[in-house]
């Protein structure tokens, strides 16, 4: 066991059949481990709390009449919904019975919710449609299908809220004019003589929370299963960032950042700007990445925790802000080969292509004293030939976002030269200091190749070498020349063999 006088190792211990339950001893929970990385451990489960009883605890204690507030503590999605149904409730109990043969007031303003909910439409608040039919998987399409999913949700949640069990009071909320557009219905009976102004600060506040709610939410592949931490003013922290970050969706200039940033508006608040993934109190949020090996821009929520120290909330950050001006270790050709089918099959694998032991670590940043929120995270293990490893998790996730992945099964490429193909072993890549990079051809070399056996191994390597010439080569599928066909032109490849990222 590597031992680390500020870190808190993570162990890998193999414990079968695991649930998520809640124990009083941090030691006795269960690991939260990641399939696809050959079952690593991350951290461990928790049970993490939600509101009780939510509808009748809100509608009980304002009496006849009094100011919306939102009841702070821990919720799901569907039951902050459920919190903000009240305010609806108090509104159609105040526009009285509907005339014979009227649309029904509750069906009026949901679909009101609707069509502002909806990607496309006069009323839509999220206008990125054409977004749906794009090619590819941009980061502005990836939100267009959020929407529309979270959306649908919210609509649903909204719809099936269960109505109140006692005399609704009535309620009163300032809630500025947000420019949502409404329906021409809900123009008509908010407007009419059955409606007040105050009527339609509520009903405004209603939309406005849930729309809200649908925007903090985007970041989220799991949105259904994320925890909120919800204070008084309930939604409305999103308010300070959704500007900037609708704008960058609908101008498809989505920066990671604020997507992280987004994510914090309503679960952990209290956490500086920046970082690729942090701690709270109800568990973790990480990039989705990390559990699929894809370059998604999404989130993932996983009720666990790496790190029971006196913080709660703790941000992981990059270890290296900038990663184009942190140190770069040359690597060495030792040897070369121009024959690529004697190393595109994973049977020539050996004990150096995949570690003997791997964890997470959690470290302080040395910059940092012992009261900071921020945190680094590291992937590190070792070989059975003894060369260990540390690369940071942060770098692992820009190595996700750049990698190349090879399409075809062979290229055949006339340039590539009879030596063209230098083999490394991914304990030697792995053990070298700083980011690997190779920049000159004068070694006749083209090709770096690195057979990588374990889910765990390509994605350590992802996090060593310089993110701007890998590709990933399907070593069952795919020869080590078929890297040549994607990637940039100039400078020489690294090419990890073994599969994808996540097995």
């Amino acid at each position: 066991m590597y031992v680390f006088a500020i870190k808190t190792l993570i162990q890998n211990i193999p414990i079968p059949n695991l649930k998520p339950v809640t124990s009083k001893m941090t030691a006795a929970r269960p690991l939260n481990r990641i399939p696809g990385l050959d079952g690593l451990a991350f951290g461990r489960l928790i049970s993490p709390p939600t509101q009780a009883a939510i509808n009748k605890v809100n509608q009980t204690a304002f009496g006849n009449s009094a100011k919306w507030r939102f009841q702070p503590g821990t919720y799901t999605t569907r039951q902050v919904v459920e919190h903000v149904a009240p305010l609806l409730n108090s509104l159609i109990a105040e526009l009285g019975q509907d005339p014979p043969g009227a649309e029904p007031s509750r069906k009026i303003l949901i679909d009101g919710l609707r069509s502002c909910l909806a990607i496309s439409g006069r009323e839509s608040t999220l206008p990125i449609g054409d977004a749906i039919n794009m090619a590819g998987e941009s980061a502005r399409k990836v939100m267009a299908k959020q929407a529309q999913r979270i959306g649908s949700l919210l609509v649903r949640c909204a719809q099936n809220a269960p109505p109140p069990d006692v005399t609704v009071p009535q309620m009163t909320v300032r809630s500025p004019c947000e420019g949502h557009v409404w329906t021409r219905e809900v123009a008509g009976l908010l407007i009419g003589p059955r409606s007040n102004g105050n009527l339609m600060q509520v009903y405004n506040e209603w939309l406005h929370q849930i729309v809200l709610l649908r925007d903090g939410l985007l970041p989220f592949e799991n949105f259904d299963e994320v925890r909120l931490t919800i204070k008084q003013e309930g939604a409305r922290p999103v308010d300070d960032i959704r500007s900037k970050f609708l704008m960058q969706i609908m101008t498809a200039q989505v920066k990671r950042t604020t997507v992280i940033d987004v994510a914090k508006a309503l679960t952990a608040s209290g956490l500086p700007s920046g970082g690729y993934g942090f701690q709270y109190g109800s568990g973790l949020v990480m990039p989705l990445s990390l559990f699929t090996g894809s370059s998604s821009i999404l989130l993932k929520y996983v009720p666990a925790t790496v790190d029971d120290s006196r913080h709660q909330e703790l941000l992981f950050d990059y270890e290296n802000k900038d990663y184009f001006s942190a140190p770069r270790h040359e690597i060495s050709v030792d040897e070369v080969t121009s024959n690529a089918s004697s190393i595109s099959s994973t049977n020539s694998y050996s004990t150096t292509s995949n570690p003997v032991f791997s964890s997470f670590a959690i470290e302080n940043p040395r910059e940092t004293d012992s009261f900071s929120q921020i945190r680094h995270i590291k992937l590190q293990g070792s070989f059975e030939d003894g060369a260990q490893y540390s690369v940071d998790v942060g770098q692992i996730t820009r190595g996700l976002r750049y990698v190349y992945r090879a399409v075809n099964t062979n290229c055949e490429d006339s340039s590539a030269e009879p030596s063209s193909f230098a083999l490394h072993k991914a304990s030697d890549v792995l053990s070298l200091p700083d980011l690997v990079t190779s920049t000159s051809r004068s070694d006749g070399v083209r090709l770096h190749v690195i057979q990588a056996g374990s889910a765990v191994a390509r994605m350590a390597l992802l996090g060593k070498l310089y993110p701007e010439n890998v590709v990933l080569v399907n070593g069952e599928k795919q020869s080590p020349t078929s890297a040549l066909g994607v990637g940039k032109g100039f400078g020489p490849q690294f090419v990890i063999i073994g599969g994808d990222v996540v097995g």
